[in-house]
């Protein structure tokens, strides 16, 4: 079984999108004002800029969508350098524990660092617990706790 990384080509946005709906599922949980269009439209923006932004989908042998990523260099801090964020990381459940994760994983963390990136962040729900227990294997150290505010409109 080989799994086959690659960027996201134009036409395959909806696709991309479904692999993130794998989120959803516990101990996830759908966002409030999810709107699938609304994400395939997103994504086909995202596509447009290469430079800050990769979006990458593993595929089986038979070309089945197993994975996705997004990777985005977002900022230059004062006191780290270059930061780049992996935004989502998806995983079919049925091919966790097969090497999707780690083949995106690799493949993200290293356009960040041919983008300039000097570390990649990723941030992870507190109930992603197997998956936190993924990213210390992959070398991660847990580094900081997240806080988030929507914005009042």
């Amino acid at each position: 079984m080989t799994i086959h990384v690659r960027r996201l080509q134009g036409g395959a946005q909806a696709q991309f999108v479904e692999g993130l709906e794998w989120l959803f599922a516990p101990p996830g949980s759908r966002p409030v004002d999810w709107d699938r269009d609304r994400a395939v439209e997103r994504t086909a923006q995202l596509l447009a800029h290469e430079d800050v932004v990769a979006l990458f989908e593993a595929r089986s042998d038979e070309d089945q969508l197993v994975g996705v990523a997004s990777v985005y260099v977002d900022i230059l801090s004062v006191r780290f350098g270059r930061r780049a964020s992996i935004e989502d990381l998806a995983v079919h459940p049925e091919w966790r524990s097969r090497g999707v994760g780690s083949n995106l994983l690799a493949a993200a963390r290293a356009w960040a660092h041919e983008q300039g990136a000097d570390y990649v962040f990723l941030e992870s729900g507190l109930a992603r617990t197997e998956a936190h227990r993924f990213y210390r294997r992959e070398g991660a150290t847990h580094a900081a706790a997240a806080f988030r505010w929507s914005s009042e409109r």
